[in-house]
C-alpha cells in the first residue's frame, strides 16, 4: 500500500515543457575548443590550433546532430520569456555592481598577479607548453578571444572573467529546467520555479556571488575563477544524463578539465568522481561494471596524492585579505547538513535532483573536512588555506538555489491529500528561508571585501582601495606613440605595481622568468627601462604619481623614484595630458622619450 502522506510528483507527460534549456547546454558546448587546446597544448606539446579545431570539429558535429534530430526548440513560451529575461537580469546585474565603466571593467587592489598571468599567458602560448603546471585553460581561452576578435590583453582578460558568471546564470537556467522538467512535469511548476529563481539571483548575487567574484578578481586570481567554469559543467554533466555510463564518462572528462584549469581544489574534485564511479557501479551495463572498483580506487588514490602535494603551500604566503573564515567554514558544514537532509526527503522518483545533490555535497563535504584537519593540525592560516573555500561556496550556493527554486514550483501543484500539500510547502519554505540564510551567513563572513566592493559599485573616483589594472588612456597613447614614429617599446614606469607588472607584459615586454623574478618586479624595484636607437621609454607623471614614487622610495626601493626623475629632468621628454574617468578631474599627464 502507498503512503498517501508522502507528497508525489504529478503524472508524467509524453514530452516535458521545455524551454531555452537544451539551447544554453549547447551554447555551454562552445567552451570546448578552448579547454581541448589547453588540455593538448600543456599535456603533450601541441599547437593550440590542432586542439582549437578538434574542439571546433566536435561542437560543430553535436550542435548540428542535436539541432537536426532532436529539434529542441522551446515549447513553452511564457517558461522561455523567464529564461531570456533571467539571464539577462543575471547578467545585467553583474555588469551593474561590478563592471565600473570609469576603469572599463576590471579593476585591482594592488596585487600583481594579473601581470603575471599575462606573463605566462605568453610563455605558454610561445615557448613553454607545460608552464604553471599546466593550469591554462583561462589563458588558452582569452588568448583565443584575442585572436578571434582582435582584442589586446586587457579586454581578452576582462571577457574571460566576465564569462564565468554567464556560465553560472547558463548553467543554473539548464539545471532548474531539466530538474524541474522531470520531476514536476508541469508548465506551471517550470515557471514558478525559475521566477524563484530569477528573485533569488537578483537578490543573492549582489549580497554574495558577485563580491566573491570581484574580489579575487581585484586580487587577481583569474585561474582560480575561472575553475569555476569545469566545474559547475562537470556538475551539471553528472546531475543531468540518465544514463550511468554517461554520467561516468563526464566525470572522468571533467577531471581532466579541471585539472587544467586550476589544481588548489583538484583533490577535492577526484574525491569526488572516485565516490561518484564507485556507486555508479552497479548500475553500469556487466561489461563495464568492473571497471567501476579500479578506476574509483584509482581517483580516491590520486586525490590522496592531490592532497600530499597542497601541504608544502602551507607555509607559502602571500596578498590576500583575510575574511571571517571559521564563520565561512560553519556556515559550510551547516549548509551541507542541511541538503543532506534534503537529499533523503521525497520526491526521489527520478534522480536528477538526488545526483546534483550528491556531487555538491560530495565536493563541499570533503572540502569542509579538509579545512577542518588543517585547522586541527595549527597551520598557518595564510593565501592559500584563505583561497581554498571558494568553489565550494559557490558550488554549495548553486546547488541550494537550484533545489529551492524547483521545490516552489513542486510546491505549487496540486497534491494528493491535503496533509501531502502542507508536507511540500513546508518543504519549500524551509528550503527558501535556507537559501537565505546561507547567502546572509556567508556575506558576514567574507565582509572584508564589502569595502572595495561598494567602491567598484559605486564607481565614481575619488578611489580610495580601488585602482585601474591598466590605465586604458596610457596604453593607447603609447601604441600610438610607437606606431607614429615606428619606435620599439623600452617599458613604462607607474608607482602602480599592478599596472607595472600588467601594462608592460600587454604593450609586448614579456619577462624572461615571469616566476622567479615575480614578473616585472625587478622593473618596479629599480626603474631598468630599456634604451636604446629607436626605442621609446614612458611614465606616469600627473601631480598625484610623484608621492606615490616618494611612498616607494621610503619603502625600500629608491631606483624607481630616481630613474623618474632623471627621465623627467631630460629636455627632450615629452608630455601630454589624456582623458582618465577613474581620477578626479578627468585627466592626467603621461611623459616620454625616445632615442
Amino acid at each position: 500500500m502507498s503512503d498517501s502522506s508522502a507528497p508525489q510528483p504529478s503524472p508524467p507527460l509524453a514530452v516535458p515543457p521545455r524551454g531555452l534549456g537544451p539551447l544554453c547546454l549547447l551554447l555551454l558546448l562552445w567552451l570546448l575548443p578552448g579547454a581541448l587546446a589547453s588540455v593538448l597544448r600543456a599535456a603533450l606539446g601541441l599547437p593550440l590550433w590542432v586542439g582549437a579545431g578538434a574542439g571546433v570539429a566536435v561542437a560543430g558535429f553535436v550542435t548540428w546532430k542535436v539541432l537536426a534530430d532532436l529539434r529542441p526548440w522551446p515549447t513553452h513560451a511564457p517558461l522561455a520569456v523567464l529564461q531570456a529575461l533571467y539571464v539577462a537580469v543575471a547578467l545585467g546585474v553583474t555588469w551593474r555592481m561590478l563592471g565600473i565603466p570609469a576603469m572599463q571593467g576590471l579593476v585591482s587592489t594592488g596585487g600583481g598577479d594579473a601581470g603575471n598571468h599575462a606573463a605566462l599567458r605568453a610563455d605558454f602560448v610561445t615557448r613553454v607548453p607545460g608552464t604553471y603546471q599546466g593550469f591554462t585553460t583561462f589563458h588558452t581561452v582569452t588568448y583565443g578571444l584575442e585572436r578571434l576578435f582582435g582584442l589586446d590583453a586587457f579586454t581578452s582578460f576582462r571577457a574571460g572573467f566576465y564569462l564565468v558568471p554567464a556560465v553560472l546564470a547558463l548553467a543554473l537556467v539548464a539545471g532548474l529546467e531539466v530538474m524541474a522538467g522531470r520531476l514536476w512535469r508541469s508548465g506551471l511548476a517550470l515557471v514558478a520555479a525559475q521566477v524563484t529563481l530569477l528573485v533569488a539571483t537578483a537578490v543573492g548575487w549582489p549580497l554574495l556571488l558577485l563580491r566573491l567574484l570581484h574580489y579575487h578578481q581585484a586580487d587577481g586570481f583569474y585561474a582560480h575563477l575561472f575553475g569555476l567554469v569545469p566545474l559547475v559543467l562537470a556538475w551539471l554533466a553528472y546531475g543531468l544524463p540518465r544514463t550511468a555510463w554517461v554520467r561516468c564518462a563526464a566525470l572522468a572528462v571533467f577531471t581532466v578539465f579541471y585539472r587544467y584549469t586550476y589544481g588548489l581544489n583538484l583533490g577535492d574534485f577526484l574525491f569526488t568522481g572516485g565516490v561518484l564511479v564507485l556507486l555508479e557501479g552497479p548500475r553500469l551495463a556487466p561489461g563495464l561494471r568492473r571497471w567501476a572498483w579500479p578506476v574509483g580506487f584509482a581517483l580516491l588514490a590520486a586525490a590522496g596524492y592531490a592532497y600530499w602535494r597542497l601541504l608544502p603551500l602551507a607555509h607559502i604566503s602571500g596578498g590576500f585579505v583575510p575574511h571571517g573564515y571559521e564563520r565561512a567554514l560553519r556556515v559550510q558544514c551547516w549548509t551541507v547538513v542541511g541538503l543532506l537532509v534534503v537529499r533523503f526527503m521525497p520526491p526521489r522518483g527520478e534522480g536528477v535532483e538526488r545526483r546534483l545533490l550528491d556531487f555538491a555535497l560530495l565536493f563541499a563535504g570533503v572540502n569542509a573536512a579538509v579545512q577542518l584537519a588543517y585547522l586541527g593540525a595549527k597551520l598557518p592560516i595564510d593565501y592559500y588555506f584563505l583561497k581554498y573555500g571558494l568553489h565550494a561556496v559557490v558550488l554549495l550556493l548553486g546547488a541550494v538555489s537550484l533545489v529551492a527554486s524547483s521545490r516552489v514550483g513542486g510546491a505549487l501543484l496540486r497534491a494528493e491529500s491535503p496533509r501531502a500539500r502542507v508536507w511540500s510547502v513546508g518543504l519549500a519554505v524551509l528550503l527558501t528561508v535556507m537559501l537565505v540564510e546561507v547567502t546572509r551567513g556567508w556575506g558576514r563572513a567574507f565582509k572584508a571585501y564589502d569595502a572595495s566592493y561598494e567602491e567598484r559599485v559605486r564607481g565614481q573616483p575619488p578611489f580610495q582601495l580601488l585602482e585601474p589594472l591598466e590605465d586604458r588612456g596610457a596604453t593607447a597613447l603609447v601604441r600610438a606613440v610607437l606606431r607614429d614614429g615606428g619606435k620599439r617599446f623600452g617599458g613604462l614606469l607607474s608607482p602602480s605595481w599592478p599596472r607595472v607588472n600588467f601594462s608592460n607584459v600587454a604593450l609586448g615586454w614579456v619577462p624572461d622568468d615571469w616566476q622567479a623574478r615575480n614578473g616585472h618586479w625587478t622593473l618596479f624595484e629599480t626603474g631598468g627601462v630599456r634604451e636604446g636607437p629607436d626605442t621609446c621609454v614612458f611614465w606616469e607623471a600627473s601631480e598625484a604619481d610623484w608621492p606615490g614614487y616618494q611612498r616607494i622610495t621610503s619603502d625600500g626601493f629608491p631606483g624607481l623614484e630616481a630613474r623618474v626623475r632623471k627621465l623627467h629632468a631630460m629636455p627632450d621628454k615629452v608630455c601630454r595630458e589624456y582623458a582618465a574617468p577613474w581620477v578626479t578631474g578627468g585627466l592626467r599627464t603621461l611623459c616620454y622619450r625616445c632615442d
